[in-house]
């Protein structure tokens, strides 16, 4: 079932254009980093919002 899944899922991505093949690699590089990255996003955005807030 699951090997079914991502074979489908091969032949999907395969059979797309160049240009969606990279903006799907792009986009799990993306979602990657932000998982890393995740710890200090939240805290820059906690702190702007304290900047806002005048505290």
């Amino acid at each position: 079932m699951i090997k079914a899944f991502f074979g489908k899922l091969a032949n999907k991505f395969k059979n797309a254009s160049p240009i969606m093949q990279g903006m799907i690699i792009l986009a799990i590089i993306l979602i990657i980093g932000i998982l890393l990255r995740w710890d200090h996003i939240i805290e820059q955005v906690t702190g702007s919002f304290r900047f806002l807030n005048g505290k």
